[in-house]
Order: structure tokens, then sequence, then C-alpha cells
């Protein structure tokens, strides 16, 4: 039978159409898995993103329960109030976070933190690391006091100096090292200037740090080797006791006396009640924390110097007036919870007093290093370093 060209043309035009058809529907349902892929894509990342943040909120809630009770350093995770993967955190879009792990260095000073962050199937690990610091207030003045700065005489200051309730100085006063002395009991004056003003420059007040002398007398006690001021061999004691011990000393007296030399390895010693503390021996004396919850009266016949290259590590401090005598070279800090007095010489390191600082004679106060972090001092918990981890899920 002969087929027309017309039926041909017409066969073709049917072949043609579902071709068309076919390739119409396959585009059609490659448009629709792209669509669905595409939708799965954003929701991932959506997802991705708040388990980020979720990840980035649990970091902040670890550091701040660090910061607010520094003694939370080196508790076991299982011991803190933080979110567990076995009970986490919810924010309001949902999303939650637990903490992974925790693990302390640097004897608790620093801690590496494993966050983890949860949105749908979305996981986000944040891995941290903090570290402590002193707060900055302990290094930003050579002297510092919540009540009166009195020098009496001729002054050279090579370090800023602040007073809350102000400044009384007679005789020539030369700053250096672009320094200023500033006070807050006079609003009206201008405000600071190394060139233009640098005496008497305005700030709002500052809160300066008394020594806590309940909580050192507590961890001294708890933790610490117990000595008494008139046993015979309590200088053997303190010497022969390892790095880094606190040691705590009962029945000293206004006359009671303690005698220290070379370095002293961390040693943090509390006597409970007034002393009189000499630098005196062989080497000059280092690396040490006394703190007497009475008065303290400081001499001696050999300088403090300091076992940390570039920083002060001997502190001197007092529950009350600590009075400094003596022209060696004491390159350390002293902290006292109402007067410091020194008659004339100069000061090597820094002054913190809350009631009020006074010196008479010829003064010289020169610049100072920054403290070294012994962990007696309060601490600030930073975030030193982080990154975005794989969760092993």
């Amino acid at each position: 039978m002969e087929i027309t060209g017309f039926k041909k043309r017409k066969g073709a035009a049917l072949i043609s159409s579902i071709f068309i058809a076919i390739v119409g529907m396959l585009v059609t349902m490659s448009m629709m898995a792209i669509s669905s892929s595409n939708t799965n894509q954003i929701t991932d990342d959506k997802s991705g993103t708040s388990a980020y943040y979720a990840a980035e909120a649990g970091l902040e809630e670890v550091k701040n329960l660090f910061n607010s009770d520094n003694s939370n350093l080196g508790v076991p995770l299982t011991d803190l109030d933080l979110p567990e993967q076995d009970n986490p955190a919810f924010l309001s879009n949902n999303a939650s976070y637990w903490v992974d792990s925790i693990n302390y260095s640097n004897n608790n000073k620093s801690a590496l933190v494993y966050i983890i962050g949860k949105e749908g199937d979305a996981l986000r690990q944040i891995r941290a690391k903090m570290d402590t610091s002193i707060p900055d207030i302990y290094n930003d003045y050579g002297l510092l006091t919540d009540g009166v700065l009195t020098i009496h005489g001729i002054k050279t200051l090579g370090m800023n100096v602040h007073a809350n309730n102000g400044l009384s100085f007679t005789g020539g006063t030369s700053m250096e090292n672009n320094a200023v002395a500033t006070q807050s009991s006079d609003p009206t004056a201008d405000p600071p200037n190394s060139e233009y003003n640098p005496v008497g420059g305005y700030v709002p007040e500052l809160d300066v740090p008394a020594v806590p002398i309940s909580d050192y007398r507590i961890k001294s006690k708890q933790d610490g080797i117990l000595l008494n001021i008139n046993q015979c061999d309590l200088m053997t004691r303190i010497n022969n006791a390892p790095a880094g011990s606190k040691i705590y000393i009962s029945g000293s007296t206004s006359r009671s006396v303690l005698k220290l030399s070379g370095d002293m390895q961390e040693k943090f010693i509390f006597i409970d009640g007034d002393i009189r503390f000499y630098a005196n021996g062989i080497n000059d004396l280092s690396n040490v924390m006394v703190v007497a919850a009475g008065n303290m009266d400081v001499d001696g016949s050999v300088d403090i110097v300091t076992s940390h290259e570039g920083q002060i590590d001997a502190v001197l401090a007092s529950g009350g007036d600590i009075r400094l005598d003596g022209s060696r070279n004491f390159d350390c800090m002293f902290w006292g919870n109402k007067t410091f007095r020194q008659n004339g010489a100069s000061i090597g390191g820094r002054v913190i007093s809350q009631e009020a600082i006074l010196f008479n004679g010829k003064f010289t106060l020169s610049q100072s290093n920054e403290l070294y972090n012994n962990g007696a001092f309060e601490q600030v918990i930073n975030v030193s370093s982080w990154q975005l981890v794989p969760t092993d899920s």
C-alpha cells in the first residue's frame, strides 16, 4: 500500500509532538527536583545559621559563668550549672545548645570549651580557648586611691596617677611618658591632657579594688600550710614549702617580724594580724605575695625585683595601713585597704590604696611593668580564640 506524503507528514508530526512532550515532562521534573533541592539547601542554610548562633549563645553563657564566680574555673563540667546534651538550653526560635566538654590547663587559668548548637537536623560546633587576665584597673595607674593622693615636695611622675577624692600636690611637678594626674572630686575641671592639662584633669570616679582579706584568710587556711609566727622553724617551713604553696600564719602582733629574700617561687603568705616585713637576706626578693590582715610596715636591706621578665611578681598587701621606709628599690605592688605612707625616696612599682596615699619629700614614680598574673587577683575571662569545627555526627 502506498503511503501518501500527507500521511507521512502527519506521522512525523505526531512523533515530534510525543518527543517534545517527553522532553517537556523531563524538563519539568528536573526543575521540580532543582527547586526542591534549592528549597532544602535554603532550609539547611537557615537551620545551620540558627545552630551557629545557638552555639555562640552557649559560649557566652560559659564566659558569664566563669566571670560571675572565678572559683568555677577548674570545676568539672558535670558539676557546673551549664546545659549538657541530655538537658540542652533552648532559644526562642527553638534552636538549642549544650556544652560538650571543658578542658582546663595552665593551673586552671585557661579552658578549652566545645559548644554545640542545633536547629532541626543542623549542628554547628564551636571550639573556643578562654584565658584569664587581671582587670585593667590594676595596671592602668602607678598610684591609685579612692581617697586623696598627697605628695609634698618636688615630684616626677612617670606613670598615670588618680585619686577619686582629689589631688593635694605641693612643690614642683614633672610629668614624663605622657602621664597625667587625674581626679574625680571636681567635675568642673577640664579633661586630662598630657600636653595642656597634665595635672588635675577630671575623669568619672573609678572603682578602686579592695584587698579581699576574708577570702584570702579562708583560702589560705583551707588549702594552705598552717604556721605560727612564733614557732622556731618558721623560716625553714616557709622556705621548704613547695612552689606555689599557700601559707597561713597565726599569732602575729604589731611587734611580729617576717624576713624574706630570694625567689619565693610564687608562694602566697597570709599573716593574720599586723606585721613588720623586711626584705632581708643574701638575694633580692621576688615572686611572692604577702598579705597582712592588719597593718604592715615595710623595710629591707635587699631590693624587690622580679623572676618574670617584664612583669611585677611581688605583691605586699594589707587590710590596714602600709608604711614604707628605707631607700631600697622595691619594684613591687603595694595594695592596702587604708592609708599608704612613704617618706621620700622613690617607687619603681605601683600603689593601690583605699583611703589615701601620702608621700613626704622629693619623690619619683618610675615607669613600671604590668602585674604578673599569680591567680590571687580577681580574674576576667575572655575568649582568646575560637573556630567552627566538625561535629561527630
